[in-house]
Parts: structure tokens; C-alpha cells; sequence
């Protein structure tokens, strides 16, 4: 960090550095030897919620929601990605909803969103977005099937000239080289006791800054309701994520010295 603070926040930064290497069962024996000497010094109970720390990214879940086998194309370095965000954010699990996205699925998801909003859609893709779009105003009177076959056409025919409509629609290789991953929000909310949205917001943040994400969008206040990342699989290394890569320090909880 350039300026550090002097400051280890729970579940902050440093803390997710120090204790990322923790499990389970480690994690309780320190816990316990934090409870044990409190019993015997004058200071305020120490409870599991106030120094859990999440023990290990192994632990925490990347799943998918509603997406087809053949689209579950997320890295597993893409997941280890989630998982930084999630352990800095005090969550334990996040839920992908849309990934590779193949041209009629493209379509649907397009027409579902303008009919709710044109204008809305409009401003949210580019000028390829916009000539899928201009299909469905001038068709919109068909069925939805018709309209969907009339967009895949536009959709496929913006591809032969190398544009995409959303970085969501790309061939598998590409996709391979660039993961494209939208994580629901009320998705992820119903599978966290811990939810929060500012913290976890705040990390995906922050792991853009650090490099492991390239590019961040916040979408939840909107009504897709997603946050937008993606992420290069061969991207900033993430050195230390395996406990036998590093030799693991004396660690000292509220003075009280931990497992080594």
C-alpha cells in the first residue's frame, strides 16, 4: 500500500492476508485459546462472531445459477478471484448468473430488458446493442419468437463484421481468454447470512485496483441488479493462496498468541 493506515480492520485487506491460509480446524483452536484467556484476564468476552475470519477461500462458494453446463465456463482462477472479494467482504458465497452467452440467448435477454425499458437498454449497450435494439422496435408487434430470430440474425450478422453486442456473446476461445461473469445480487443476498453489498462492492473494487480484476461495473442499482466483472484468467498471479506455499507465521489474536 502506498499509505497505509496502521489499521487491521476485521475482515479488512490485511486480515483476509493473514488469516488466508487458516482452516477450519485451525481456525477453532484459536478461537478457543482466545476464549480460554479471557476467562482469566480482565478484558470483554471474546465471541466466534467477533474474530471469525472466514478461514480459507477453499471454504467460501463461486456456484452458478440457471446456466447450462456447457456455459459454466468460469476458471477456477476467476473463482479464486470471487473468493478474495468475498473473504474481504465477510461473505461465504457468491452466485454467477450469466456467463458466455450464445447469440438466440443474447437475443431473449434482450428483448426481455427493452421491453421493460427501451430507453434504458439504449443507453446501456453501444452502437451494436443499438442495431439489435432498432430490430425490436420495428418488430415489436410480432411474437416473441419471431423477434428473437430476427435479432439472433442482426446479432450474427454484427459478428462477421467483429462486433459484438455485449462481451457476454463471444466465441469460446475468447471467452476462455477473458472471463465475463455477472453475479446476481439477490441471488447472492439469498445464500448469505453475512450479506453485504457496500463490502463486497468496496472489494471487487479494490481487487480491480490490485489487478486481478480488469474491468468492474456496479450494477445493482439498476434493474439488471448484477455486479459486472471481468477477469483474465492469466491475469496477476495469486501467490499465496495455498497454505503449503508459505511457512505460517506465530499469529497473535488481541495479544493472545495463536497456533503456529
Amino acid at each position: 500500500m502506498n499509505s497505509p493506515d496502521g489499521r487491521v480492520d476485521p475482515n479488512g485487506k490485511t486480515f483476509r492476508y493473514l488469516t488466508m491460509y487458516i482452516d477450519t480446524k485451525e481456525q477453532n483452536a484459536a478461537e478457543a485459546s482466545v476464549r480460554l484467556q479471557s476467562k482469566h484476564q480482565p478484558v470483554a468476552p471474546v465471541t466466534t462472531q467477533t474474530i471469525r475470519s472466514k478461514a480459507g477461500l477453499s471454504q467460501l462458494l463461486v456456484t452458478y445459477k440457471d446456466i447450462p453446463k456447457e456455459r459454466q465456463l468460469v476458471s477456477e482462477y476467476s473463482k479464486n478471484v470471487i473468493r478474495l472479494a468475498l473473504k474481504e467482504a465477510g461473505m461465504e458465497h457468491a452466485v454467477i448468473t450469466s456467463t458466455l452467452r450464445f447469440p438466440a440467448h443474447q437475443a431473449s435477454i434482450v428483448l426481455k430488458n427493452a421491453k421493460i425499458s427501451l430507453q434504458r437498454q439504449i443507453d446501456l449497450y453501444g452502437s451494436a446493442g443499438d442495431e439489435v435494439l432498432e430490430v425490436y422496435r420495428k418488430h415489436k408487434t410480432k411474437s416473441d419468437n419471431e423477434i428473437i430470430e430476427l435479432m439472433t440474425d442482426k446479432i450474427l450478422e454484427l459478428a462477421k463484421q467483429n462486433r459484438r453486442v455485449s462481451l457476454h456473446c463471444a466465441p469460446k476461445a475468447d471467452y476462455e481468454k477473458l472471463n465475463v461473469i455477472d453475479i446476481g445480487l439477490n441471488s447472492t443476498r439469498a445464500v448469505n447470512k453475512n450479506f453485504s453489498l457496500p463490502k463486497f462492492t468496496n472489494a471487487c473494487k479494490s481487487l480491480q485496483k490490485e489487478g486481478y480484476i480488469a474491468k468492474f461495473i456496479d450494477e445493482t442499482s439498476k434493474s439488471n441488479s448484477y455486479w459486472h466483472l471481468e477477469i483474465k484468467p492469466s491475469g496477476k498471479a495469486i501467490s499465496e493462496y495455498n497454505k503449503r506455499t508459505i511457512l505460517l507465521p506465530i499469529r497473535f489474536i488481541n495479544g493472545v498468541r495463536g497456533i503456529c
